[in-house]
Protein backbone atom coordinates (compact mmCIF):
# COMPACT_ATOMS: atom_id res chain seq x y z
CA UNK A 1 0.00 0.00 0.00
CA UNK A 2 1.31 3.33 -1.25
CA UNK A 3 1.55 5.96 1.34
CA UNK A 4 1.10 9.76 0.34
CA UNK A 5 3.89 12.20 2.49
CA UNK A 6 3.86 16.09 2.34
CA UNK A 7 7.06 17.89 2.99
CA UNK A 8 7.74 21.25 3.09
CA UNK A 9 11.36 22.16 1.18
CA UNK A 10 13.41 25.40 1.77
CA UNK A 11 13.05 27.93 -2.04
CA UNK A 12 16.77 26.84 -2.92
CA UNK A 13 16.02 22.82 -2.43
CA UNK A 14 12.59 23.42 -4.17
CA UNK A 15 14.74 25.31 -6.80
CA UNK A 16 16.82 22.74 -7.74
CA UNK A 17 14.64 19.75 -7.03
CA UNK A 18 12.53 21.73 -9.80
CA UNK A 19 15.68 21.99 -12.28
CA UNK A 20 16.80 18.35 -11.87
CA UNK A 21 13.25 17.55 -12.24
CA UNK A 22 12.83 19.46 -15.91
CA UNK A 23 16.47 18.59 -16.81
CA UNK A 24 15.52 15.09 -16.72
CA UNK A 25 11.92 15.27 -18.02
CA UNK A 26 10.52 13.80 -14.92
CA UNK A 27 8.37 14.87 -12.11
CA UNK A 28 9.76 16.32 -9.29
CA UNK A 29 8.32 13.69 -7.20
CA UNK A 30 10.17 10.90 -9.30
CA UNK A 31 13.50 12.34 -8.77
CA UNK A 32 12.35 12.66 -4.47
CA UNK A 33 11.39 8.63 -4.59
CA UNK A 34 14.89 7.77 -6.25
CA UNK A 35 17.07 10.07 -4.35
CA UNK A 36 15.16 8.72 -1.31
CA UNK A 37 15.34 4.52 -2.54
CA UNK A 38 18.85 5.55 -2.98
CA UNK A 39 19.74 7.15 0.63
CA UNK A 40 17.85 3.94 1.77
CA UNK A 41 19.97 1.46 0.05
CA UNK A 42 23.13 3.44 1.09
CA UNK A 43 22.34 3.20 4.65
CA UNK A 44 21.05 -0.15 4.76
CA UNK A 45 24.82 -0.89 2.66
CA UNK A 46 26.62 0.73 5.63
CA UNK A 47 24.64 -1.21 8.49
CA UNK A 48 25.42 -4.33 6.82
CA UNK A 49 29.44 -3.34 6.66
CA UNK A 50 29.03 -1.84 10.32
CA UNK A 51 27.22 -5.20 11.28
CA UNK A 52 30.27 -7.32 9.89
CA UNK A 53 32.87 -4.98 10.75
CA UNK A 54 31.43 -5.30 14.45
CA UNK A 55 30.29 -9.11 14.51
CA UNK A 56 33.53 -11.27 15.51
CA UNK A 57 32.23 -13.92 14.10
CA UNK A 58 30.56 -12.63 10.48
CA UNK A 59 34.84 -11.95 9.95
CA UNK A 60 35.41 -15.17 9.96
CA UNK A 61 33.24 -15.87 7.10
CA UNK A 62 35.10 -17.63 4.86
CA UNK A 63 38.48 -17.87 6.53
CA UNK A 64 37.70 -21.71 7.61
CA UNK A 65 38.05 -24.28 5.06
CA UNK A 66 36.46 -27.77 5.94
CA UNK A 67 35.50 -30.96 4.50
CA UNK A 68 31.80 -30.69 6.04
CA UNK A 69 29.76 -30.22 3.04
CA UNK A 70 27.30 -27.47 2.69
CA UNK A 71 27.96 -26.40 6.49
CA UNK A 72 26.83 -22.60 5.91
CA UNK A 73 23.67 -24.35 4.78
CA UNK A 74 23.45 -27.07 6.97
CA UNK A 75 24.68 -25.74 10.06
CA UNK A 76 21.83 -26.17 12.76
CA UNK A 77 22.12 -30.37 11.50
CA UNK A 78 26.11 -30.36 12.31
CA UNK A 79 25.27 -28.68 15.65
CA UNK A 80 22.46 -30.31 16.67
CA UNK A 81 24.61 -33.89 15.84
CA UNK A 82 28.00 -32.10 17.88
CA UNK A 83 25.26 -32.05 20.79
CA UNK A 84 23.61 -35.46 20.51
CA UNK A 85 27.43 -37.05 20.43
CA UNK A 86 27.86 -35.02 23.23
CA UNK A 87 25.28 -36.06 25.72
CA UNK A 88 25.71 -39.36 24.55
CA UNK A 89 21.96 -39.65 23.72
CA UNK A 90 22.59 -42.93 21.57
CA UNK A 91 23.20 -44.67 24.89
Amino acid sequence: MAKTFTITLPDNLEKALNAQAERLNKAPEEIVLQALLKQLEFLNQSTLIKSIETDPLLRLIGSINVDIPKLAENHDYYIGKALHQDLNWDE
